[in-house]
């Protein structure tokens, strides 16, 4: 099965699957590390069916927009309905390895639960670079340490090789798409990797 099919089919139960009671009790404590400025331009990169902008609206306060990308037609039409009167976010259908927007454009840029899933990385933190600010930074999350989102994922087919990079392969992946590793947490129900664009 192509990786776009299987989210596509995936997307009408995304949120009852993952954002979950639980979930959503960790969510508030996770995105409070990414260190979110209020009235900021962020990208939210594989976003899904939006399950984590409610929690980066709050973060960003009412100055600041989101505009929410994905590759998977279906995730995109859900969250894009989610949101349809919130004047703050955009959905837009998108590669991460080709995005539609101008050099420099972002503040900051979210990849949360998606990064595995990119097929070229280098290309994507490429493209993410480019849109993004001087001195803005990236961050990549999940809500499970990667050793157990390698366990998660390794018994489902279209996903079963999407794992997080190892940190030596992840500093090595960012700084050669022109980013420096600001920190990097690996623990029980918390992946967080924070880039900075010099």
């Amino acid at each position: 099965m192509v990786k776009k099919d299987f989210f596509n089919q995936m997307a009408a139960t995304w949120d009852a699957r993952f954002y979950t009671p639980e979930m959503m009790d960790r969510l508030p404590q996770l995105v409070s590390l990414f260190s979110l400025q209020k009235g900021v331009k962020i990208l939210d990169v594989g976003a899904g069916t939006g399950g984590i902008v409610p929690y980066l609206l709050e973060a960003i306060g009412p100055g600041g927009s989101i505009w929410a990308v994905d590759f998977a037609e279906e995730m995109v039409k859900i969250g894009g309905k989610k949101f349809q009167k919130e004047s703050r976010v955009i959905f837009e259908l998108a590669s991460v390895e080709d995005l539609p927007y101008k050099e420099r454009f972002f503040d900051q840029i979210v990849c949360f639960g998606a990064f595995p899933h990119f097929e070229d990385k280098i290309k994507a933190l490429e493209e993410m670079n480019r849109v993004l600010k001087s001195q803005g930074t990236l961050i990549i999350a999940h809500a499970l340490s990667s050793v157990a989102l390698r366990s998660h994922h390794q018994n489902c087919a279209p996903v079963s090789k999407d794992f997080l990079p190892e940190e030596g392969e992840m500093r090595s992946l960012l700084e050669g798409s022109g980013f420096q590793l600001k920190r990097l947490i690996d623990q029980p129900k918390c992946y967080l990797c924070e880039a900075l664009k010099p």
